[in-house]
């Protein structure tokens, strides 16, 4: 459980790096955090011989208002629902035995989470101006797409 647990956590400290203006120290101490919260909660949902078994349970879900136990981690560290905002709208992780997935948007593919996709993501870009005006770019394109989707539907998937 640990494993899946890390895995998960470093996904999701490696996105809020990329795209929040939270200092490093702070990131570790949420990743560390949510670690802790996500191994207590899941101990007595944890079942290797049936992983399907409690993977509602094991989901971490953003969908236009933020996940509670992402809440909790970021309250106990002082980080604010503003600077939550850097995750996507739309956002799933499923944790389960031996499998780390995760989805962006309602219509987007599912992809695994595994040591190859953290380490295309340890990358640490620059926040320039013209990076964030993209960053901006992006998120209104993507709230478009989703305000639209019974119109035109989108399927979406980061590196697969």
């Amino acid at each position: 459980m640990k494993k899946e647990v890390n895995t998960a956590c470093r996904f999701l400290f490696l996105m809020l790096r990329r795209t929040s203006q939270i200092s490093e120290p702070r990131l570790e101490k949420f990743r560390s955090t949510m670690e802790e919260l996500l191994c207590e909660r899941y101990k007595t949902h944890w079942h290797p011989n049936n992983p399907l078994l409690g993977s509602g349970f094991r989901c971490i879900r953003i969908n236009h208002s933020m996940d509670p136990i992402i809440v909790a981690a970021a309250r106990l560290v002082g980080v604010s629902h503003a600077e939550l905002k850097a995750f996507p709208e739309e956002l799933t992780v499923w944790i389960d035995p031996n499998d780390v997935c995760f989805r962006i948007g309602e219509n987007g593919s599912i992809c695994d989470v595994n040591e190859d996709v953290l380490r295309d993501m340890t990358g640490r870009k620059e926040r320039t101006p013209r990076n964030q005006e993209r960053l901006n770019n992006i998120r209104k394109k993507e709230s478009m797409l989703h305000s639209n989707r019974d119109i035109m539907p989108v399927q979406t998937c980061v590196q697969c």
